[in-house]
């Protein structure tokens, strides 16, 4: 498979595919992850959270943890809007890179970020055959009912380590993160007979 992941910010792939980044990779196939913004952000008081050269940092040295090629087109983060030319450096990718498979995040993702880039995605995806969305974070507006599994039981912790990376994110949410992942993956394998799987929706998945 030629998988293009697109990600609003630095750390969403990871979080709803980076098990099983991690497996495609193992198994030969191609993975490249475009992102759309810097992630940098700064709380209600004006502290700034997250800085533009340490998250892409961050990014590179997690791709490396899974395998990927990155890069970033450094919107500015949480104030993404949705403009025909992304859709168009989308399509660059997918034709360049003979993309015929899409992760994405949910469309029903409550993140306004994670929400345009699924627009982004489904704009660009008409000419290719399988499209994933997954669940970032549990913020939601409506509950995620995944309908296709990815095993991730040999590639859980390259995952984990894979969030490590994100070092400012970490330190603040990393024991929420484990904690959802840790519940959530275990959750997806028992409904498939396996010890951790992602979920993901998809509007359409070629066999």
């Amino acid at each position: 498979m030629n998988v293009l992941g697109l990600g609003a910010h630095p750390d969403d792939i990871e979080l709803m595919a980076g098990g099983t980044v991690a497996k495609w990779k193992s198994e030969g196939h191609n993975v490249h992850v475009l992102r759309f913004t810097d992630g940098v952000w700064t709380a209600p008081g004006g502290e700034l959270m997250r800085e533009k050269a340490a998250a892409l940092a961050e990014e590179r040295a997690a791709a490396k943890v899974l395998g990927y090629s990155v890069e970033n087109l450094e919107y500015q983060a949480l104030a993404l809007e949705f403009k025909d030319q992304m859709v168009v450096d989308t399509l660059k990718r997918i034709q360049e890179l003979k993309i015929d498979t899409i992760i994405c995040p949910w469309e029903r993702d409550s993140n306004h970020d994670h929400e345009i880039v699924a627009r982004i995605a489904f704009a660009a995806s008409r000419k290719v055959s399988r499209v994933l969305m997954g669940q970032i974070n549990y913020y939601l507006r409506e509950v995620f009912t995944p309908n296709i599994f990815v095993d991730i039981s040999n590639t859980f912790d390259q995952k984990i380590q894979s969030l490590e990376c994100y070092e400012s994110q970490w330190s603040r949410q990393g024991t929420d993160w484990r904690e959802f992942l840790d519940v959530t993956s275990r959750y997806y394998g028992k409904m498939i007979g396996v010890k951790r799987a992602e979920g993901f929706v998809t509007s359409k998945f070629l066999l």
